[in-house]
């Protein structure tokens, strides 16, 4: 139910935000294409768990496809993939992974220079891939292995560089952070718990193109 509320709680928020700061924008006819990579930093419950198996600094890459609702507001789906080394000497190549499609609100300050900074909030569902100490027949092993879907929220801040009249680079830090307390999964008809949260500090650049008239 705490998860229920904090998704009707954060789509009232959007609505609210668009109709009181966009009521004397433009409406414009455009969409934004972002393609976005960095370097990720794990936080909470993937830097110490499940026999050590801590997560190591790590990246992530992604794409945002936006609506301006107005000329100075955005929302729209991106869909990030976050990975993270892991800490421990016998867990070879494993990773801890992040599959997240997210929707997302972006607020753009519109300025007579090349520069635009922008700050965007994001809600979605991470649908984890953790490293794992599971048991197995013949003998205990290392495994990736899929847990149930966390929700997720984020804020990011950035800056717009414009290098032509429809498209440009950016740079943003990212704050994500997923409610996975009450994730599980099953290898081999045996049970395994996440229990806790994470979240990740991402510094991301990327290019960003926008489609349409602008009419």
């Amino acid at each position: 139910m705490r998860k229920v509320g904090l998704v009707v709680a954060f789509l009232g928020c959007m609505v609210l935000a668009t109709a009181v700061f966009a009521q004397e924008d433009e409406a414009v006819d455009i969409l934004e294409v972002s393609l976005i990579g960095g370097l990720a930093f794990p936080g909470g419950g993937i830097t110490d768990w499940n026999n050590e198996l801590n997560a190591d600094n790590g990246y992530n890459m992604g794409i945002d496809i936006g609506y301006f609702v107005k000329s100075s507001w955005i929302v729209g789906f991106n869909f990030t993939y976050h990975a993270f080394g892991v800490d421990h000497p016998e867990a070879g190549e494993l990773n801890h992974k992040l599959y997240s499609p997210r929707i997302y609100g972006k607020y753009i300050r519109i300025t007579e220079s090349s520069f635009e900074p922008y700050a965007k909030v994001h809600l979605g569902l991470d649908n984890p891939k953790f490293a794992t100490d599971v048991v197995n027949v013949v003998g205990d092993r290392y495994r990736e292995i899929s847990y149930d879907p966390a929700l997720s929220f984020g804020l990011s801040a950035g800056l717009f560089y414009f290098t032509s009249d429809y498209s440009g680079l950016f740079a943003e830090v990212q704050y994500h952070r997923g409610w996975a307390e009450d994730a599980e999964a099953d290898y081999e008809n045996a049970p395994y718990m996440f229990n806790e949260n994470y979240s990740t500090f991402d510094i991301n650049v990327g290019v960003r193109v926008l489609v349409g008239s602008g009419e």
